[in-house]
């Protein structure tokens, strides 16, 4: 018997099986084919996302970028692998079911563990059927070597925004729809729509409280979905053992990410609202200590959210709109980065920053918009979840010129 089986090895199967070694637990990390090694993240989420747009800075050669990318990918994924196999982690390949609270099968072979972490992911939302013609999910994205000129996104999330920025830099006629009032939903709205100016600014064409009946296919060469993504619950047979499950397919979770079932607990996309990979890695982190019996809760205070867009958006906290529902007293303070000669070197004159502080002056929410948001928003983080408050940050040294002195140069002010 092992001590632990892990079903997806993306984020959170990873790291739990990283965990596992740390404690030298007897533990099988299993997953469907070798190429979904790293999972979502590292094949068709962040790291080729976040490639695309770096690369695409400075070269528009999208075959020679798509080149780069699997060579990148492929290398990320082989050194991944290799660190676990040497370590002693058995890595089996194939479709799990669970079969009862203990049993595993994996085509033909039966694997009995004694703790189970569910680590599968997430899909993407089925807003139409893809045809392999000219409706593609967003993820499909990186299996072009080249694409055509006049581009579909549908869904101003964070994935259709991305790609709406490295299709921008490649000089693409991008138009986005989003069904809501606004891009960015969870975003507060006065921030979602300063975004949405400097995007239409640098050229992407944005049209919100749409539909996808509205438009004529037939306008576009390709149309990318960007509706969101649900959890990768379909195929594990949780409904006959009894794992409980919301009404998305959702693994429900205590605090301490175990499902009702006491030895099986769930991470990552699959249990979470929160789909980050650094969020599933934390959660997997906290699942280890609860399997070795030390009992420790899930904490999300001062956990982040970025899209990669050109520019970058992040949060972390309290916005202004959920400080109002929550009927929080809180003070503004806030500035754009024109004012300081940092933003000039760095090219982000449009940059801004929103603090939301108590009474007393603690930091309890943070917004940016910045070529280097989801760098800077990491300063409020660790403000928040320690409970600083402005003074511990003003009185600090931040190196000229850099974007992260403006942060004590507008506190001070």
């Amino acid at each position: 018997m092992y001590e632990l089986a892990i079903i997806g090895a993306g984020a959170g199967g990873i790291q739990a099986a990283k965990e596992a070694i740390k404690n030298n637990l007897k533990t099988i990390l299993i997953e469907e084919s070798p190429l979904n090694f790293g999972g979502i993240c590292l094949n068709k989420g962040c790291i080729p996302t976040k490639l695309y747009l770096q690369l695409t800075k400075h070269n528009r050669n999208l075959e020679n970028i798509f080149l780069k990318k699997n060579q990148i990918v492929s290398s990320i994924r082989k050194e991944a692998f290799s660190y676990l196999d040497n370590k002693g982690i058995e890595i089996v390949w194939g479709k799990a079911q669970i079969s009862d609270t203990h049993t595993i099968e994996i085509d033909k072979k039966k694997v009995v563990a004694e703790n189970i972490i569910i680590a599968t992911g997430s899909i993407p939302k089925r807003i139409i059927e893809p045809d392999e013609r000219k409706i593609f999910f967003a993820e499909d994205i990186f299996n072009f070597s080249n694409l055509p000129t006049n581009i579909l996104i549908v869904g101003g999330g964070s994935i259709g925004l991305e790609l709406a920025s490295f299709l921008n830099n490649l000089s693409k006629k991008v138009v986005v729809i989003e069904k809501e009032e606004q891009i960015l939903p969870n975003f507060e709205r006065k921030i979602s729509q300063r975004l949405r100016m400097i995007l239409e600014k640098n050229g992407t064409t944005i049209k919100t409280s749409t539909t996808l009946e509205e438009f004529n296919l037939e306008e576009f060469d390709v149309v990318f979905l960007a509706g969101g993504r649900i959890p990768n619950t379909g195929n594990l047979n949780l409904e006959k053992i009894g794992v409980r499950t919301d009404r998305s397919g959702r693994i429900e979770t205590n605090e301490y990410m175990q499902t009702n079932i006491s030895n099986i607990f769930a991470c990552g996309d699959v249990a979470s609202h929160k789909m980050y990979a650094y969020v599933a890695e934390y959660q997997a982190h906290i699942i280890l200590k609860n399997i070795l019996g030390q009992k420790e809760s899930i904490n999300y205070e001062g956990i982040s959210e970025c899209v990669f867009s050109i520019p970058q958006i992040a949060k972390v906290g309290v916005d202004e709109d959920e400080a109002k529902r929550m009927n929080l007293t809180y003070q503004i303070i806030k500035t754009n980065f024109r004012r300081f000669s940092s933003s000039y070197v760095y090219q982000d004159e449009d940059g801004f920053i929103k603090l939301l502080t108590d009474s007393k002056g603690k930091i309890i929410g943070a917004t940016i918009i910045s070529k280097y948001a989801c760098e800077l928003i990491s300063i409020f983080s660790i403000a928040i979840r320690n409970h600083l408050t402005i003074d511990k940050i003003k009185d600090c040294f931040f190196i000229h010129p850099t974007l992260s002195e403006i942060i004590s140069s507008f506190l001070r002010d």
